[in-house]
């Protein structure tokens, strides 16, 4: 059990957490409940050597209580508003982890029930999981204390369980999504998953990406996801074209003779319409030649 006190702290003397990598989604709603009943749970930090409180769960209430600070029809939320915490020292868990290992477990098991996550979420958790359970089992952990579904006190067996049924059990997830998320962190460019863990992709359109797309052609989606939403359907639309079609210097010859015999028997007269066509289709003909010389 971690060691706890509840007190009513200063929004100037609350940091933000910078290994809480949580998205922040649906905040619209929890402003509107936290304006209209107030905060229904006290935000989880610990205390730092300078006096301030550091966030350990609690991201989204800060954010929405953050929003009711600055509008000024909120009267009940100021500047001078204390908020209820939980004040918790990670080092008290009592578990063989670093101090670092202990702070993320803290974070991802705080609240866990309240979050809202995204793709990248999931894959940021199983990697924060992956590390603590390496760690337990290099220090002979048999078992850690978690709930099953609904919600009941349950064992998590370490020592000689898979690492993917730990993770099924500390996640929630199930064994064929922890699958998927793995198969994209292996098998996907880097671009790919960096746009999944900052919530541009998700790990289906990911998926795709992998079965389908070339590295290049895996980067280039990772960058044009960062400029609006991509769904699954855009993913094909990403493929290069097969160019198996071979164009010798023989057969564009033949292709142009009677275009040549035509125009060197006299004079060819355009009117403006037919003339810009002619130039454009000499410009789309020169880039075919340069975007495809020597490709097969």
């Amino acid at each position: 059990m971690v060691k706890m006190e509840i007190v009513n702290i200063a929004r100037e003397n609350l940091v933000n957490n910078p290994e809480n990598s949580y998205s922040i989604r649906g905040i619209d709603g929890l402003t509107e409940s936290i304006k209209n009943y107030g905060l229904g749970e006290p935000l989880n930090v610990k205390k730092m050597d300078d006096g301030n409180y550091m966030l350990l769960g609690g991201e989204r209430r800060l954010t929405a209580i953050d929003r009711l600070i600055a509008d000024e029809k909120v009267e009940d939320w100021n500047e001078d508003t204390l908020i209820p915490c939980v004040i918790k020292n990670p080092k008290d868990i009592k578990l063989p982890l670093s101090d670092e290992n202990k702070e993320m477990y803290s974070i991802i098991t705080t609240n866990k029930e309240q979050r809202k996550y995204t793709d990248g979420d999931r894959l940021k958790e199983m990697r924060a999981w992956k590390s603590i359970i390496n760690e337990l089992r290099a220090n002979g952990v048999e078992y850690i204390s978690g709930e099953n579904s609904n919600g009941e006190e349950e064992n998590i067996k370490i020592k000689g369980e898979k690492t993917r049924d730990i993770l099924a059990n500390t996640t929630g997830m199930s064994r064929g999504q922890i699958q998927r998320f793995e198969n994209v962190e292996k098998n996907a460019q880097p671009e790919i998953v960096n746009a999944m863990l900052d919530g541009y992709i998700s790990v289906g359109i990911a998926e795709r990406a992998v079965e389908m797309l070339e590295k290049n052609e895996q980067r280039r989606l990772a960058r044009k996801a960062t400029e609006g939403k991509i769904v699954p359907a855009d993913v094909q639309t990403f493929t290069k074209p097969k160019r198996d079609m071979e164009l010798t210097p023989e057969q564009f010859e033949k292709d142009m003779s009677a275009i040549r015999n035509a125009a060197m028997e006299t004079s060819t007269y355009f009117t403006k319409k037919e003339d810009k066509e002619y130039h454009r289709i000499l410009k789309m003909l020169t880039r075919l030649f340069v975007d495809n010389k020597g490709e097969e």
